[in-house]
């Protein structure tokens, strides 16, 4: 029987790594287009209806902690280190990261208290307060705004995973179907 060596126990390793990292982008990316597309129908309630954009933000709750868990380590290392000297494009994504969060939260908790549809359905009704309506207007204007500048902070980033993860999977279906895509 043969023993590895150091160097194919590295290799090993570095490739069990390498596609740990493969598999988690590849999570990250089909999570991220679900948030996405979730995202879209949420912040346009004139095209769904005030039910669907209720619920569908009810929804939305769950790839939203899930993105914040997959970027967990990230954030925490970008606290520790904030206050030294970072990249300025490093510390920007944070406090800007920071701000969608505020936003999201923010836009949440007041689309709860203004509820229409998906409360009442419960059997939960609040008064609805113009005040509680003009903070949710503009968290959520501001937030697809924030979530503009985050999309295009990462374009490079999504535009390879999507390549790599999405289009390349829909090229391999298609081709084992016999379509030409």
């Amino acid at each position: 029987m043969r023993h590895k060596g150091t160097s194919e126990i590295y290799a090993t390793k570095q490739e069990t790594t390498q596609k740990g990292k493969a598999n988690a982008a590849r999570v990250r990316v089909w999570l991220d287009l679900c948030m996405f597309v979730g995202m879209v129908l949420v912040l346009a309630p004139q095209a769904t209806g005030i039910t669907v954009h209720e619920w569908a933000s009810f929804l939305i709750i769950i790839p939203f902690f899930l993105h914040l868990i997959f970027a967990w380590q990230w954030i925490v290392n970008t606290t520790r280190r904030f206050f030294n000297p970072t990249p300025g494009h490093a510390r920007f994504n944070y406090v800007l990261d920071w701000m969608l969060f505020f936003l999201f939260v923010t836009a949440t908790f007041s689309g709860v208290v203004i509820s229409e549809a998906a409360l009442p359905a419960l059997g939960i009704r609040f008064t609805i307060d113009p005040f509680w309506s003009a903070i949710h207007d503009i968290s959520a204007n501001l937030l697809m705004l924030v979530i503009g500048i985050h999309l295009a902070m990462h374009w490079k980033w999504i535009a390879t995973n999507v390549k790599k993860y999405v289009l390349h999977r829909l090229r391999q279906s298609s081709a084992a179907e016999g379509v030409d895509p």
